[in-house]
């Protein structure tokens, strides 16, 4: 999956090369999207310090001092808003660009797959069960996995990188109840979801297993118009049994994560939203401290809680790349198995020759 795409040898010097590159804007945008997100943050904390540093009103009619305050705190929000728009006026650009690039790089990485799995199928030996499916269903999953989890990943290590040292210098406490309670999650989510990778698979083979039959009825009913339909029944059966399994595990993970998720939502309020109306005033804490910390949180403990979030989609990915291992060693033995039946005076070729037939 990944020599392919990324070694010179095999995909060449300029796809490797596009490959290298993509994988450089692939890495440099999900990066940018980090520093946005700290870029934001950081301008609610002043925002919302600058709403809530209110004046006293109650004398009821303004004096001249008052009014030229709360002019120059109107300018002041306004110079803020301003700057969110700054912050915000490069992704404008950036994200469409990128999310592009993305796609042709994502799909020029699946093509090559195609190409390649096409290529070493031999077609004329044994038949590989599923062959079809990995070369057509399974690289546009790879592909959808890439999307989705890959980036999901990487931008859940980038806002790590960025904010665990915010979230420490504004409370080194919730930076560690972050740590704990992510983790604690993921260890829960892997021992609630642990069936999930070897039912998706099961599940896979039987769907193609029934799909097989259907396509070998529409191609040749006249001879099989005959055949019990008593196959078919066995393979409904199946794919019965499988989807209920997996319903019941996905029930099972999505109760926990729905629970898991609200909790963590409340949780840096309960920590922190007391400060607010603290006796000491070295530990009063304003409202845009709050929201900055409450935010950074949430970032730091959804950096870490990325793969309980995402689990059913790793899950899938992590089938799909398991199969496409399967294929890939089914042709490589059927290459060796090849080269060893050929005699060695009738002109036998190396594998590489075999492979570029």
């Amino acid at each position: 999956m990944l020599r392919e795409f990324f070694d010179c040898e095999r995909a060449g010097t300029r796809l490797s090369s596009f490959a290298f590159f993509g994988l450089f804007v692939f890495l440099g945008h999900q990066g940018y999207r980090a520093f946005l997100k700290f870029q934001i943050n950081r301008w609610f904390g002043t925002f919302y310090d600058l709403l809530g540093d209110d004046f006293d009103r109650s004398s009821g009619e303004l004096s001249s001092g008052e009014r030229d305050e709360l002019a120059d705190r109107r300018e002041e929000v306004w110079k803020e808003l301003w700057n969110f728009c700054l912050i915000v006026a490069p992704a404008v650009a950036i994200h469409p660009l990128a999310h592009w690039f993305r796609n042709v790089w994502v799909f020029t990485w699946r093509k090559k797959l195609m190409e390649s799995y096409i290529k070493r199928w031999p077609t004329s030996k044994q038949p590989i069960e599923g062959a079809s499916q990995r070369i057509h269903e399974d690289t546009q999953r790879f592909a959808s996995g890439i999307h989705s989890c890959v980036s999901a990943l990487l931008d859940a290590v980038f806002t790590l990188a960025i904010f665990a040292p915010v979230l420490y210098g504004l409370d080194p406490l919730l930076m560690w109840v972050a740590f704990a309670a992510a983790f604690g999650g993921v260890g829960i989510s892997a021992i609630v979801g642990q069936h999930l990778v070897g039912l998706e698979v099961k599940n896979q083979a039987a769907e193609a297993a029934f799909r097989r039959e259907l396509v070998l009825l529409e191609a040749d009913s006249a001879e099989r118009s005959k055949t019990p339909k008593a196959t078919f029944s066995v393979l409904i059966y199946k794919l019965h049994q499988n989807y209920m399994a997996l319903y019941r595990n996905f029930a099972a993970l999505s109760s926990w994560l729905g629970v898991f998720d609200q909790s963590a939502t409340i949780l840096p309020y309960l920590l922190v939203a007391p400060r607010l109306f603290a006796e000491d005033p070295d530990r009063v804490m304003t409202l845009g401290v709050l929201t900055q910390t409450a935010n950074a949180f949430g970032k730091v403990f959804d950096s870490l809680n990325i793969i309980s979030d995402n689990w059913l989609a790793i899950n899938e990915f992590r089938s799909v790349i398991r199969r496409l291992r399967e294929y890939e060693a089914t042709l490589d033995a059927l290459v060796e198995s090849s080269l060893e039946l050929t005699p060695a005076n009738s002109g036998s070729i190396s594998r590489d020759e075999w492979q570029s037939i």
